[in-house]
């Protein structure tokens, strides 16, 4: 039967949000005539659970098996009375894939929740684990991470969940709509077998939300690329009159003066910068800030900094 999968960073709430669904659920199944008669069962897989370790994430190898665990225990599971929830990273937009088509031909529903946080929380809480994620790897996997996209079909029906704000409650009768294909998650209108209904498309409650305003992330982006663009205009231009960028100074902000308090520059590593560094760079930032209140006059300055500190580092 259904398939839940949790993605999201590192340290972002997925195993206590995994196991508030499952109690849920389970009340849900237990309370609800229409799925009692189903005899649905709940099973929760995690990575604790399937004996995977934070280490078998640093290394090609250990990845590739770690999915395979994963990847079997769905496999084995699915069937009509259970309801299957796999607690883990799933960052890889190509294996979330390969879920949705073992799901697609077992003819079962699907749903994909992703947790979210703000960075700040997310090295916060990972340094009160019990097991606490090393640093590097912890900023690795966060760069590693491909962002679900609630149009792509193995994405969708899309549940972002804002672990510092948002309760599984608040969430459940969407989610058994999804997953149960009954009106508003209740069973009381539609007692059609859900085998026989197709993967349900998104919805407005489905679709990702920036935390602050509408088009906060597209501006981040925006802005963050037009820092990059400036670096790499001004680059090209150096090595094409046969000069050396390295340890240039390079203004970034509409402010020219650099006398000016709201003057931003980067100062460049004395070795060559490239494209993919720097766009590199920019993914993290918009990652570490699009949940973040920030203003958009904040955006080039923090940026700046970033670079500064990071190029330089």
């Amino acid at each position: 039967m259904p398939l839940v999968l949790f993605t999201g960073f590192p340290s972002t709430g997925k195993s206590t949000k995994a196991r508030e669904l499952v109690e849920l659920l389970q009340k849900r199944i237990q309370n609800d005539p229409s799925l009692a008669s189903k005899n649905y069962k709940v099973i929760l897989h995690s990575d604790e659970s399937l004996g995977i370790k934070h280490s078998d994430y640093s290394t090609s190898q250990g990845e590739r098996k770690l999915r395979s665990e994963i990847f079997s225990a769905v496999r084995r599971d699915l069937s009509k009375s259970n309801v299957v929830v796999v607690d883990s990273l799933n960052y890889i937009k190509g294996f979330r894939y390969q879920l949705h088509c073992e799901v697609k031909g077992s003819s079962t529903t699907y749903c994909l929740i992703n947790t979210m946080c703000p960075i700040d929380s997310i090295h916060d809480w990972n340094k009160n684990r019990k097991d606490p994620w090393d640093e590097d790897l912890l900023e690795q996997l966060i760069q590693r991470y491909e962002e679900p996209n609630a149009n792509n079909r193995w994405d969708s029906p899309l549940f972002p969940i804002l672990s510092t704000q948002d309760s599984m409650e608040s969430w459940i009768d969407d989610i058994c709509s999804a997953l149960f294909r009954t009106a508003a998650g209740k069973g009381s209108s539609d007692h059609r077998d859900p085998l026989s209904k197709a993967l349900q498309a998104p919805n407005n409650a489905t679709i990702l939300k920036p935390a602050s305003q509408s088009n906060f992330i597209q501006i981040l982006d925006s802005q963050t690329g037009n820092v990059v663009k400036k670096i790499m205009d001004h680059v090209r231009l150096l090595n094409s009159l046969g000069g050396s960028s390295g340890g240039e100074r390079i203004i970034v902000s509409e402010v020219t003066d650099i006398n000016d308090e709201k003057c931003c520059f980067v100062d460049l590593p004395p070795q060559s910068v490239t494209l993919p560094h720097l766009q590199r760079l920019k993914r993290q930032f918009v990652n570490f800030n699009k949940l973040r209140d920030l203003d958009q006059d904040r955006i080039v300055p923090l940026f700046a900094e970033y670079l500064n500190k990071n190029l330089n580092d």
